[in-house]
């Protein structure tokens, strides 16, 4: 029989993380506004994917190696936050550019690539490579049965989809888009700092 109270608390840690806004939960929603509820379900679930790969690392002790190889973390710091500088910049510097006018533009950019985008964002999220590596991995302490931890990883992955899908579908409504038209240039400006920020939070960071 599975461990209950091991994996309500799994789920109620993992909640603090899933819910706060970052570098995911702005690539989904900037998707959702901008492009289609389509892109933005797929970003959601690449974004789930990457979830469910760190919570997976850390059942197989993800912290004691970053505990032991403090240059591996750094690499990880280092890229991770590099990517979403750039991806900063670039949303900055197209804050002007005019969304496309046809549906079928948006349509046409492929489903793999939207999976990519928030698969990536998620992987080199610094909350995620903070939460994954830190507090969610002591939970799996050594004595944990291996059903144990599958089942916490799956919580996760129910849990990611779950709220990334619900996202996508809330600001990919039409009332929401055309407000994010309205304000593209502001939102798109912001939105671009905060990334970027992120980033070079990631890169410069110590721990």
């Amino acid at each position: 029989m599975q461990n209950i109270p091991f994996l309500f608390g799994v789920a109620g840690l993992y909640l603090l993380l899933v819910v706060s806004p970052g570098p995911s939960f702005l690539v989904i929603t900037t998707t959702a506004a901008r492009q289609s509820r389509r892109q933005a379900i797929w970003t959601g679930l690449g974004v789930s994917a990457a979830s469910v790969v760190w919570a997976g690392l850390a059942a197989l002790g993800l912290g004691m190696l970053m505990a032991h190889m403090g240059w591996l973390h750094r690499l990880l710091q280092f890229v991770g936050g590099a990517y979403l500088v750039w991806i900063g910049v670039k949303t900055f510097l197209g804050a002007s550019r005019p969304l496309p006018h046809s549906a079928s533009v948006t349509e046409r950019r492929d489903a793999s690539r939207a999976f990519r985008d928030g698969l990536l964002t998620n992987l080199t999220n610094p909350k995620t490579l903070a939460f994954f590596s830190s507090a969610f991995a002591t939970l799996f302490t050594p004595e944990l049965r291996l059903g144990d931890k599958w089942a916490a990883v799956l919580v996760v992955g129910l849990m990611s989809v779950s709220w990334h899908l619900l996202l996508a579908t809330v600001f990919s409504t039409r009332h929401v888009q055309a407000r994010y038209a309205r304000a593209k240039r502001h939102i798109d400006r912001f939105t671009g700092g905060l990334m970027a920020f992120f980033g070079l939070k990631l890169i410069f960071s110590r721990a």
